[in-house]
């Protein structure tokens, strides 16, 4: 449709190529099949890849504290959010090809839904200062089996 610069094209067919490549090794990894050294050299630089669908990116627009309504009940005159929090880090065990188990650490996004006043809609700003003056909500119940207290 030509409404895409060449920078907003370039990052997309960076984001692309991420996305194929994670999704590659993904199979690969539930086949409990050996990943590639340049497989695994993409994990390790996974940030400079990264680096690349975000060039010239604002930096308001890469932040990860993110806020969204996605129902309105005009009944009880509240919206149900739902936003991205801080970065948390995640432990996982998991097995290798041949049956070794090992253990990676890596970035988690926090997650968060809540009922808040339709009259007060959160704006992404105003979820981050929330968060900075520690006003969050607590993360969902559901959430805990995976995350730490």
């Amino acid at each position: 449709m030509g409404v895409l610069d060449e920078q907003a094209t370039a990052r997309l067919t960076a984001l692309e190529n991420i996305l194929q490549q994670l999704l590659d090794i993904s199979i690969k990894e539930l086949a409990n099949q050996e990943l590639t050294e340049e497989q695994y050299s993409f994990i390790k630089h996974f940030s400079s890849a990264l680096s690349r669908a975000t060039a010239g990116v604002e930096e308001t627009g890469s932040k990860t504290t993110m806020i969204a309504d996605v129902h309105t009940d005009g009944n009880t005159s509240q919206v149900l959010e739902e936003g991205v929090g801080y970065v948390q880090t995640i432990t996982v065990a998991y097995q290798l090809p041949g049956g070794r188990v090992a253990v990676g650490k890596g970035p988690v996004f926090s997650y968060y839904e809540f009922k808040h006043p339709m009259a007060d809609r959160l704006t992404d700003e105003a979820w981050r200062e929330m968060l900075e003056r520690g006003r969050g909500p607590e993360q969902p119940e559901w959430t805990a089996s995976f995350r730490a207290p």
